[in-house]
């Protein structure tokens, strides 16, 4: 970082928090810390958004389904939180709330616990579990899909949510990591949970109100629309070009 030219990040997130824990790093050391490089970092720190290919998934199926299909489609580890997820879903289903469930990606030989709980316990709920075949099968589900309840402890970005909400799926994120930036929560707070409480509550309503709401995902489809690699590869052209034009 302290000897390139420029340094780019997935976002303003990303950046202010790797500047904190370097300088935490940096505090660790008994001398030498070398603390005023961090000035340095930060005035050639920048942020390039990452360019998504959003225009496969075209062209865009507005399903109607009689019951909302809850989706997930991240990396099946724990720092996406699934705990968080599925018990949730679980405590609904309980309370007698109706939703089905469809849960995309691989299944490694090592998985979170609550993974295996949820084929038992979401069993009726679950229309698929794991893999898709093929992009098509992916794109379908994504377009299928009515709520995106997100639980991370770790993002950088979130390409499966820009995806997801390209897809018209309503998003439910939590106030931390790259989101607040990403889905622009100052004018969409209603999307944004504060705590696990809040969390089940908003899903909880997303669910009993989702036909409502679903007429209105478009406006959050248009948020992340500016990700699109036909709209950032001119923003990495010109980055590019001007570190290329400075250094000759």
């Amino acid at each position: 970082s302290l000897v390139s030219d420029i340094n780019l990040f997935n976002s303003n997130y990303h950046r202010n928090i790797y500047i904190e824990e370097l300088e935490k790093y940096l505090n660790k050391k008994p001398e030498f810390k070398n603390k005023y490089t961090l000035e340095i970092i930060k005035n050639k720190s920048s942020v390039l958004h990452i360019g998504c290919d959003l225009e496969t998934f075209l062209p865009i199926n507005n399903y109607s389904n009689n019951i909302p299909i809850i989706l997930w489609n991240h990396r099946w580890e724990h720092d996406k939180n699934p705990e968080l997820f599925f018990n949730t879903l679980i405590k609904l289903k309980k309370n007698k709330i109706k939703f089905q469930l469809v849960i995309l990606g691989q299944r490694f030989s090592r998985i979170p616990e609550i993974f295996t709980k949820i084929e038992k316990n979401l069993k009726s709920e679950i229309l698929h579990i794991g893999y898709c075949d093929s992009f098509d099968d992916y794109k379908e589900w994504l377009h299928k899909a009515d709520i995106l309840p997100i639980t991370s402890y770790q993002d950088f970005f979130g390409i499966s949510i820009v995806e997801s909400v390209y897809c018209n799926t309503i998003p439910l994120l939590p106030n931390r990591l790259s989101y607040p930036e990403i889905l622009d929560k100052e004018n969409n707070p209603e999307i944004f949970y504060k705590d696990d409480s809040d969390f089940y509550i908003k899903l909880n309503q997303l669910i009993i109100n989702y036909k409502n709401l679903r007429n209105s995902s478009s406006k959050y489809r248009e948020l992340v629309n500016r990700f699109d690699w036909k709209i950032m590869k001119y923003k990495y052209d010109e980055l590019f070009e001007s570190i290329y034009n400075k250094d000759i």
